[in-house]
């Protein structure tokens, strides 16, 4: 006789692998979506609208399942606050402006660099000392975005390639907080947390520093491209990560992702603003993720708590 517990477990575990295959195309369209806006929209603009869009779809959620008060608990408000200025408000940023100078193809590679900021995190917050298998990951990762440096302009300018480089690791440091709340708090109230504190902060530096780049939002194209990546990216694309990492181990469900962000990453950018990875940017892509899944290949399936699995926190680029 099949326990209640045992189908539960099942069923936990289908979700988390739905929601991780979900969360791989959705990471997928994010650099090439955000391409698109930086070429046709004014930066904050876009990261503004979006966020804006995510806040008020997520804010109507969470006022209905009676989770809006925790934006001003005393205990989660300034956590959530970090949650949002690292994991939303500056990945979105150092997204849209680096990706304004960098084609979506190079930007998925500098986007392999996560590994290099969870290994430093674990390091430094956690006192872990690195393995032998970490430390030759990490080795490999760096030759694989290395490798292409210096093939064409692809990297160029530096500038917007350093954004594109650093992004990750404000990623990493929003999942280490994220863990930390998550239990006893929701995906869905992690998530909207995360949108509308970021929506507000974002908002705010487009009207002081930029009031009359409200009057792109009179153009369809543009609205429709806000529409798109706030709902569909920041909102559906986060709800189906933290789904995954609330039933699955953070770093199994990085081994499932991580292959097949950008290989879809590199199609969509192939399909949709005809772009084409040269050889040698394929090749070094290659070689980093086979250094990330050499990482993360062979973790247990299970969900960790706390700090053992924030020293694992690698994920693919999403908001």
């Amino acid at each position: 006789m099949h326990s209640p517990y045992g189908a539960k477990s099942g069923r936990e575990f289908r979700v988390g692998i739905a929601s991780a295959i979900l969360t791989t195309i959705i990471a997928a369209v994010q650099p090439v979506i955000t391409r698109y806006g930086a070429e046709r929209i004014d930066p904050l603009l876009f990261c503004a609208g979006s966020m804006t869009v995510a806040a008020s779809i997520l804010a109507a959620v969470m006022w209905r399942r009676g989770e809006i008060g925790t934006l001003v608990s005393r205990r989660w408000t300034l956590r959530l606050i970090a949650l949002s200025m690292a994991g939303s408000v500056a990945t979105s940023l150092a997204l849209i402006f680096g990706l304004r100078r960098i084609d979506a193809i190079a930007g998925v590679i500098l986007l392999q660099s996560e590994p290099l900021y969870s290994l430093l995190l674990s390091t430094i917050f956690l006192g872990e000392r690195p393995s032998r298998r970490q430390l030759i990951a990490t080795a490999v990762i760096l030759i694989g975005i290395g490798s292409v440096f210096g093939a064409g302009r692809a990297f160029t300018p530096w500038s917007a390639a350093g954004l594109l480089f650093l992004t990750p690791l404000f990623w990493q440091t929003s999942h280490v907080i994220s863990l930390g709340v998550m239990p006893p708090l929701s995906e869905i109230c992690v998530t909207g947390a995360r949108v509308i504190f970021a929506a507000v902060a974002l908002v705010t530096i487009l009207l002081v520093s930029d009031f009359n780049a409200v009057t792109g939002l009179a153009d369809l194209r543009t609205l429709a491209v806000i529409f798109a990546t706030g709902g569909f990216v920041y909102v559906f694309g986060s709800l189906t990560w933290y789904g995954a990492i609330n039933r699955l181990s953070l770093a199994w469900t990085t081994a499932l992702t991580i292959p097949g962000v950008p290989l879809l990453s590199f199609l969509f950018a192939i399909i949709f603003l005809g772009e084409h990875p040269s050889g040698r940017e394929l090749g070094g892509m290659l070689v980093a993720v086979t250094g990330v899944l050499f990482l993360v290949l062979g973790a247990d399936a299970g969900r960790k708590t706390g700090d053992v699995e924030a020293a694992e926190a690698v994920r693919p680029p999403l908001n």
